[in-house]
């Protein structure tokens, strides 16, 4: 009877059992042409710029931290600057709009700017479940642990906060689910969110475990920042 040498049997183990420490990485995409509209406010036209300049240079990295396979990035992208709007900024198919006040008080916040270009090149189709909260977290998650993984950490009430809170607690949680169990996690996520399927299965068909389950197990890790 032929048998592998135990030596070869624990390499091909230890291979397997590795990947799930790699994040991977899809192929980088260029940048639309971006143009910038301050009529609106013409005091935001070096901002304008800088973010304009930010995106052109970090959207190939932004595109590879995501299941971009089969994605094409819109042609041309229009940043416009408005004084009246309720949101800092909020993204649509080929427009990000930026509220010239917020900017204004918070002129270092240019990393919004890569959490609404994550909103661009999610572009999800409808989806049956519940998904909006994974949204903003996976673009939360780009921005504070890809872009800005140096910027102090969110603190969690946890007798309030749930996974789906969305932004920044969900952002975290994603970040220690992957960081513990599977980098592979966020890309697979966004996988499943272009194709309209319903991406919770994938908590546990990555980790072994659902995303209430894990969500304990995050709130019990005394690493995490809470409050």
């Amino acid at each position: 009877m032929f048998t592998l040498p135990l030596a070869l049997l624990l390499m091909q183990a230890k291979t397997v059992d590795l990947d799930r420490y790699v994040y991977p990485l899809s192929k980088p995409l260029r940048a639309p042409r971006i143009t910038v509209d301050v009529k609106d406010a013409p005091d935001m036209a070096a901002w304008g710029a800088k973010a304009q300049k930010l995106a052109t240079d970090w959207f190939p990295a932004l595109t590879s931290w995501l299941a971009t396979e089969g994605y094409h990035p819109p042609r041309r992208l229009r940043f416009v600057f408005r004084n009246k709007q309720d949101a800092p900024a909020y993204a649509t198919g080929d427009e990000i709009s930026f509220n010239a006040a917020w900017i204004r008080q918070h002129p270092d916040d240019l990393g919004m700017v890569i959490h609404e270009m994550t909103h661009i090149v999610q572009h999800y189709p409808d989806n049956k479940a519940d998904t909006g909260w994974l949204v903003e977290g996976i673009a939360d998650y780009t921005r504070w642990w890809r872009y800005e993984p140096e910027a102090p950490r969110t603190k969690i009430n946890f007798e309030k906060a749930t996974y789906h809170d969305a932004y920044r607690t969900t952002a975290y949680f994603l970040a220690w689910v992957g960081k513990k169990y599977d980098l592979r996690l966020v890309p697979a996520l966004d996988r499943a969110l272009r194709k309209g399927l319903d991406p919770m299965p994938l908590f546990a068909s990555t980790t072994g475990k659902t995303a209430e389950e894990l969500w304990k197990e995050f709130a019990a890790d005394p690493m995490v920042w809470k409050r």
